[in-house]
């Protein structure tokens, strides 16, 4: 029993360990990540990550990237791509013209106005001569005359003087009244015009002229009206005293002939053509009168023989005739300003006409189609930044040359479609007109 009594602390913590053994404790392992199967070497291994929230997560950034995009591309589209188209009706009218209205060459407010266009126009010929003959010509050529003096018209008598800066004289062989002035709303007068054929007082090249004239008339020397009184000539010719090429009288009469019937189609063209577009030509006025031939050599034995033709005719505005019709038949009718929307849909001739007074009668018949005139220009300056919203109220600026109804509607569409103002360019903004 003894032997079996313990001795002492005989527990195993107390167990001498001897020399040489060593006691092998193992120790925590460390929790393996993904990062210590990695091939890098002598990286040592990564802490572990922190979780994040959604507002640091990828998924976020991507959104944000996302979101400028759009925004940006919004902005391009917004700026580069930028329009409006705005489809207006003009107010019109179809109405019934007055039988006859008078017009008024240089006229005053209120009355119809109509204006005379000049133009001139040289043809030559060339015809077989017989030697030469004496000759003993004047000069001569086309002047317009003015009246700057009053609105009064002014007769001037055939044999009429004019004078050259040189001094030399010139004549009038017809009688012709110059129109009073037109007076402007400032209070300037606009000089009355009419044309006549110069002659010059004695035969010879030394009133010949190739050079633009202008000149006086001496017989209002003394008075106001010897500065507001005065012609003008582009050039006169045909002064000679001396040998000129010998023409028959059959061949001077078949070129002339010639001559003014070439001459007389192209003063027709040029009514026809020539015509300033915002006018309308009264048929029947036009005047043409032809100068004496003249006669120069030619190669060959040949005479050149030139003529030259001056025509007038009479022109009316179509925007002042569409109103003064305007003025007769269309109710609350204030002074607008209309056109036709057809001129053809008018028929015009020439009723009377009195050189005295400047006035012609015009007569008239159809159903033309009046269109009230507005700016497109000025509708795009009033509608530059606007909302959309007011639209009609910048309309209404415009009235009555533009009215919105069921009829004549008005509709603005703005690019991009979720713009809601106009673009803050002109150019931009594009004025489509309705019929």
């Amino acid at each position: 029993m003894q032997d079996m009594t313990p001795r002492g602390d005989r527990s195993i913590r107390n167990i001498p360990v001897p020399k040489g053994h060593r006691l092998i404790t193992e120790e925590p392992k460390q929790p393996m990540y993904e990062e210590d199967y990695s091939d890098t070497p002598n990286q040592p291994p990564r802490s572990p990550r922190r979780r994040q929230g959604f507002f640091g997560s990828r998924f976020f950034w991507i959104i944000v990237v996302v979101v400028v995009i759009c925004a940006a591309i919004g902005l391009l589209m917004s700026t580069l791509f930028a329009g409006a188209t705005v489809t207006v009706t003009p107010r019109s009218a179809i109405v019934t013209a007055p039988a006859t209205m008078q017009a008024q060459v240089n006229a005053p407010a209120g009355t119809l106005p109509y204006q005379i266009i000049n133009s001139s126009r040289t043809a030559s010929t060339s015809v077989p001569a017989s030697g030469t003959k004496q000759v003993s010509l004047s000069a001569s050529g086309v002047a317009t005359i003015y009246n700057a003096y009053s609105t009064a018209s002014q007769d001037l008598v055939a044999t009429t003087r004019f004078q050259a800066p040189d001094g030399k004289i010139y004549r009038i062989h017809s009688a012709v009244t110059v129109p009073g002035a037109k007076q402007a709303a400032d209070g300037t007068l606009m000089p009355g015009t009419v044309t006549a054929t110069l002659y010059a007082d004695q035969p010879g090249t030394d009133y010949n002229r190739t050079a633009a004239t202008q000149f006086t008339i001496p017989g209002f020397q003394g008075t106001p009206k010897y500065t507001k009184f005065y012609a003008q000539a582009a050039t006169i010719g045909g002064g000679l005293v001396g040998a000129q090429p010998a023409v028959s009288d059959t061949d001077m009469a078949t070129a002339e002939q010639a001559l003014k019937q070439g001459l007389s189609n192209a003063m027709n063209d040029m009514v026809a053509t020539q015509v300033p577009k915002q006018y309308i030509a009264v048929p029947g006025t036009l005047a043409v009168t032809y100068n004496d031939i003249v006669q120069t050599p030619g190669p060959n034995g040949t005479a050149i023989l030139s003529q030259t033709a001056n025509a007038s005719a009479d022109v009316v505005g179509s925007e002042d005739l569409a109103s003064a019709i305007a003025k007769q038949t269309v109710q609350g009718y204030a002074g607008e300003a209309v056109n036709f929307a057809d001129p053809t849909q008018l028929s015009i001739a020439l009723a009377a006409s009195s050189s005295a007074s400047g006035i012609i009668t015009l007569k008239l018949s159809g159903n033309p189609k009046l269109v009230w005139q507005f700016d497109p220009n000025a509708l795009q300056q009033a509608l530059v930044g606007k909302p959309k919203a007011e639209f009609e109220t910048v309309l209404k600026s415009f009235a009555p040359a533009i009215t919105c109804s069921n009829d004549t509607p008005c509709k603005a569409s703005i690019r991009p479609f979720w713009s809601s103002t106009f673009p803050s360019t002109p150019a931009k903004i594009t004025v489509v007109t309705g019929s």
